[in-house]
């Protein structure tokens, strides 16, 4: 991406002459999440830049509909005439109607920020209300553009993440929700959440927190304790589990994976979370042999290379497959 021709581009859409192509070309730029981000620092930097636009109406009109002007003379511009305004009426019903699609089209954009990470990479943030997460591979961090902390302190997550909640003069609940309408309230503390396909998970390491599974009506909320973990089911059912390490749940930090006694088909599971490989196990038996103990493992190939020598089976790598896919035999 030539990020100049784009800002250039961009700049010539906010003064009013932006060719068809170049609006087409917009568009296509706006459909990737992280080039919306450079469009708003555009947008403001242009607007610092130009607080007050006075409008030239008939050299904007006359460029709108593909005519050249005349050269510069110094005879006096004459007054307005009610065609004038019909033409300039007609200008700015257009530039209404863009910016009333753009903002339906991008109104998530423009509400909210998101923070992704790409499998393998870990990203650490520090939110406008002071408050920490680090996000593990995979992830995504909805939080609201506008007020954070004031009017509300909601974000959503898919994925893994540890927050560090910093508490605030007007004790402001921090909320964290997830796609399976799982709602974690808090105050200030440090705790983890995972939300995946598998389920979520909730790992209290400071403080306190209240849980409340909207999917189900008839669970009540929950408020648990530090070192407590409490898993979600698919249907919206919370188990709790008191004085686990939640040092083995945060591993993840350091490129560390902690496991005990657990199958190879659930190992297989986290890879594809966290790599976004795809594992194929051969045989029915070797997906229910189990492994335990922490190993550190930046990438998938390290990670099954372990396994390989553990569990002494072969690796197989796929050939030109889309996920990168690894066949476990013996």
């Amino acid at each position: 991406m030539n990020e100049t021709i784009y800002k250039q581009t961009v700049r010539a859409l906010f003064e009013g002459r932006a060719t068809a192509p170049q609006k087409s070309m917009i568009l296509d730029f706006l459909s990737v999440p992280e080039n919306q981000e450079l469009y708003f620092l555009w947008l403001e930097e242009w607007e610092l830049q130009n607080p007050q636009i006075i409008a030239d109406t008939d050299p904007a009109y006359f460029r709108l509909i593909g005519k050249s002007i005349a050269p510069e003379s110094h005879t006096p511009t004459p007054p307005a005439t009610p065609r004038n305004w019909f033409w300039l009426m007609g200008i700015a019903a257009s530039v209404t109607f863009l910016l009333v699609v753009t903002g339906y089209l991008f109104r998530d954009s423009i509400l909210h920020k998101k923070y992704t990470t790409a499998y393998g990479e870990l990203k650490s943030l520090v939110l406008q209300d002071g408050s920490r997460v680090v996000l593990n591979a995979n992830s995504t961090l909805t939080v609201p553009r506008f007020d954070f902390g004031k009017k509300s302190r909601e974000v959503q997550l898919s994925g893994e993440a540890e927050f560090s909640v910093t508490h605030l003069p007007n004790n402001r609940r921090f909320i964290v929700r997830t796609p399976d309408q799982l709602e974690v309230q808090v105050l200030g503390t440090e705790f983890m959440v995972y939300s995946r396909a598998r389920g979520s998970k909730v790992v209290l390491n400071k403080g306190s927190v209240q849980l409340r599974s909207l999917k189900n009506k008839d669970t009540k909320p929950l408020v648990i304790s530090p070192g407590d973990v409490v898993t979600v089911s698919k249907q919206g059912s919370l188990t709790l589990s008191h004085n686990q390490s939640v040092a083995a749940h945060a591993g993840w930090k350091d490129h560390h994976f902690t496991f005990q006694d657990t199958p190879v088909s659930q190992i297989a599971d986290q890879l594809n979370e966290t790599f976004g490989v795809r594992i194929i196990i051969a045989d029915s038996s070797l997906s229910k042999r189990t492994l335990g103990g922490t190993f550190k493992a930046e990438t998938a190939d390290d990670f099954l290379q372990v396994m390989s020598d553990i569990l002494g089976v072969r690796i197989i790598p796929g050939t030109g497959k889309t996920p990168e896919t690894y066949t476990l035999t013996y």
